[in-house]
């Protein structure tokens, strides 16, 4: 578990690494194909029908499930940080592992962000968890994450609008909290100013919390929180 420099959490936990879909802005790819790649290939412990020569294949690091149990602090820890936990080639039963510790180490409050929402709604999350998706424009792959977490049961479902890549006209009813932030990296494409602002006018007028990255280069600091309901 690492102290992260991720503005809405204190630590990353990554008991698995890894994911099947390859979004061409991800950083953890380009992690898992740069300095991280020897240390990933070192676990031999790689999903059913992935590749282990491939340093991105999801792999369970079982070693890792303590990692929060160490940490007396209350902390925020964002969860997978580094992978896809709902990945479709990720078992059920590393899955529910990762679920199960986190529940257990109640003191902490543990972020979930997805772009595998359908799978994630067949899950029970712990009552200290927060579960986000991630939606970067207005495709139907993006739609139906929407509909998938209307239907999941958490006591904080969130927005993760990072990378903001087209401008966003609804927030659904449903969200606790967003968060806006740009693409960064190699050929990185910076939001449109007003795609920011319809954001955070709709999220105003709905109630609902904002959190700016500092990657927007917004003039505005806000880092508000969610409410739970």
């Amino acid at each position: 578990m690492n102290k992260t420099k991720i503005e809405w959490a204190d630590y990353t936990w990554s008991p698995i690494t890894g994911c099947t879909k390859r979004c061409s802005y991800c950083y953890a790819h380009r992690l898992a194909k740069g300095r991280l790649r020897k240390l990933y290939l070192s676990n031999p412990n790689v999903a059913p029908g992935c590749d282990p020569s491939d340093p991105f294949a999801p792999r369970f690091w079982a070693d890792r499930l303590d990692e929060p149990f160490n940490l007396k602090t209350p902390s925020k820890i964002f969860v997978c940080s580094m992978g896809e936990l709902f990945d479709p080639l990720v078992p059920r039963e590393w899955k529910e592992k990762v679920l199960a510790a986190a529940g257990e180490a109640d003191w902490h409050t543990f972020q979930f962000l997805t772009k595998q929402s359908q799978r994630a709604s067949q899950f029970i999350f712990p009552h200290n968890a927060w579960v986000g998706i991630t939606i970067e424009n207005n495709t139907l792959e993006n739609h139906n994450r929407k509909t998938d977490m209307s239907a999941l049961k958490a006591p904080v479902r969130f927005i993760s609008y990072e990378p903001l890549l087209a401008g966003i006209l609804t927030i659904p009813a449903w969200a606790n909290w967003i968060i806006i932030g740009a693409m960064t990296g190699p050929k990185a494409i910076k939001p449109q100013s007003y795609w920011v602002h319809t954001l955070i006018h709709i999220a105003d007028r709905m109630g609902i919390p904002v959190f700016l990255k500092d990657n927007l280069g917004w003039p505005e600091v806000r880092r508000e929180w969610p409410r739970r309901r």
